[in-house]
C-alpha cells in the first residue's frame, strides 16, 4: 500500500535572534484557563463555544475552556494560558455547527509531543454515506452518496462525484488569510456507494514566546472508503503557527494539497512539514495579523428567490434548509460584495447537490455599484432537494 503521507523537509528563511524576545499576541490573556491535554485521546467539543467577539471577550464561570465563536469572523477562538499536549495524546475536535476553524491565542508557552488533529473523517459505505461526510473544524464536508446518486462534494474546490477535493491549486493563500480549510471529495460508487472523504481543517495556533512541538500537528483529508484506495480523497487543510520561536523536531501535516505557514523569528529543532514552507520572521515585538479587517474583500449571498439569507448559515443537510424553496422554475440569487472593485471581477455561485453533479454560474452587476458596494443577480433552476449555494469573487 502506498502512502500518502510522506513528510517533505522544511525550507527555511528567517532571521535567528533570541528566543527571549516577544511577540505581542493581540488578547492573548489567558482567560479560558491552561489546556494540560490527557489520556489517549482529549476531546475539545466547539459545540460550546460561548457566542461573542474574538478580541474583546474573556470567558467565566461554567464558561471557562469552552472558547467563543466568532460568527462575523468565522472562527472558534481559545485563549489559554499555556498549552501541554503530551506525548501519547491526540487532542481532537467536534465540529460547531458552523464548521468554524479553531485558534488558540496562547498566554505562555506551547508544547506538543503528542497530536494536535484537524483531520477530515473517512468517507462511509452504505446507509451512513447519506450524509454529508465530517470535515476537520474549517474544512468542507465530503459529498454523499445513496439510492438518488452521488453527490458533489462542498467547498471552493470540493469534487464531484467521485472526484477528490483541492485546496492550495485552486483558493486561498500563503499567508492562510483567512483561516480556512480544505474541500471534500465527492460521492463515490466504490464498494456500492460511499460518502466522499471530508476535508482537513483549519488551526492557528498563536503565542508570544515559543511553541515547542516534538510530536505532530495535522489537517489531513479523508478518504473515501479506507486509505489507499485514492478515490475520491478531500483535500489536505491548513495548519498556522505564530511565535517568536518555534522549536522541536515534530511534524506539520496539511497533505501535500493543504497548507502550512509558519511567522517566528526563530526556528529550530528540524521541524518537518507537508507541504513544504518557508518561516517568515514577523520581527521584535510584532503584532501579526490574525484576522482580516473590517475592510477586506468580502461577498455573500444576499438572497435566494426573494428569501433572505441567514447571516450565519448552518444548516446540516439532513433534515432542514437554512431556505426553503418549492418550485421547479428559475429564481433569483442575489449577492453583494464589499471593498470589491467590480472591473474585470467575476463574482460567481457554485450549486452543489446533494446527490448530483455541481455547477459554478457567474452573477452580473447590477447598475449603480462601486468598489464600496455593489449588488449582482443570477437566475438559475434548482434541483430537487437539498442543494448547497457558495459566493466567489475572484479578479484577474
Amino acid at each position: 500500500m502506498q502512502t500518502r503521507y510522506l513528510l517533505t523537509a522544511l525550507v527555511v528563511l528567517g532571521s535567528f535572534t533570541s528566543a527571549f524576545a516577544q511577540l505581542n499576541i493581540p488578547d492573548a490573556n489567558g482567560t479560558d484557563g491552561p489546556l494540560n491535554a490527557s489520556g489517549a485521546t482529549y476531546t475539545i467539543d466547539l459545540s460550546q463555544a460561548q457566542p461573542g467577539d474574538a478580541l474583546t471577550y474573556s470567558n467565566a464561570g461554567g464558561n471557562i475552556g469552552k472558547g467563543i465563536y466568532d460568527a462575523a469572523r468565522w472562527v472558534i477562538v481559545f485563549k489559554y494560558s499555556a498549552v501541554n499536549v503530551p506525548a501519547g495524546t491526540t487532542v481532537n475536535f467536534i465540529n460547531h455547527p458552523s464548521y468554524a476553524p479553531v485558534v488558540w491565542l496562547v498566554q505562555g508557552s506551547v508544547n506538543i509531543a503528542g497530536t494536535v488533529s484537524v483531520n477530515g473523517k473517512i468517507g462511509v459505505i452504505g446507509t451512513g454515506g447519506l450524509v454529508p461526510t465530517e470535515p476537520g473544524p474549517g474544512g468542507f464536508r465530503g459529498g454523499a452518496s445513496g439510492p438518488s446518486g452521488y453527490g458533489a462534494a462542498l467547498g471552493p474546490g470540493g469534487g464531484g462525484p467521485g472526484s477528490s477535493g483541492v485546496y492550495n491549486t485552486s483558493y486561498g493563500n500563503p499567508q492562510v488569510l483567512p483561516l480556512i480549510g480544505g474541500s471534500g471529495g465527492g460521492g463515490t460508487d466504490a464498494f456500492g456507494a460511499a460518502s466522499g472523504g471530508g476535508a482537513g481543517g483549519a488551526l492557528l495556533i498563536a503565542a508570544p514566546s515559543t511553541i515547542q512541538i516534538s510530536g505532530s500537528v495535522t489537517a489531513v483529508g479523508g478518504f473515501a472508503v479506507a486509505p489507499g484506495y485514492g478515490i475520491s480523497v478531500a483535500a489536505g487543510g491548513a495548519i498556522k503557527l505564530i511565535a517568536n520561536q518555534v522549536t522541536g523536531t515534530g511534524s506539520l501535516n496539511a497533505d501535500t494539497t493543504g497548507r502550512v505557514r509558519i511567522e517566528a523569528n526563530t526556528l529550530e529543532g528540524g521541524i518537518t512539514s507537508n507541504p513544504s514552507t518557508i518561516t517568515v520572521p514577523p520581527g521584535i515585538g510584532a503584532t501579526p495579523i490574525l484576522f482580516q479587517s473590517p475592510t477586506s474583500p468580502t461577498v455573500k449571498i444576499v438572497s435566494v428567490d426573494g428569501l433572505p439569507s441567514p447571516a450565519d448559515p448552518t444548516a446540516p443537510l439532513v433534515s432542514s434548509a437554512d431556505i426553503a424553496i418549492q418550485k421547479n422554475t428559475p429564481v433569483t440569487i442575489v449577492l453583494e460584495t464589499r471593498n470589491f472593485a467590480t472591473a474585470g471581477a467575476v463574482v460567481a455561485v457554485r450549486i452543489a447537490n446533494k446527490y448530483g453533479n455541481a455547477t459554478t454560474l457567474n452573477a452580473t452587476l447590477q447598475g449603480g455599484g462601486t468598489t464600496v458596494l455593489s449588488n449582482w443577480t443570477l437566475s438559475t433552476t434548482l434541483a430537487p432537494g437539498f442543494v448547497t449555494l457558495q459566493a466567489r469573487a475572484t479578479q484577474p
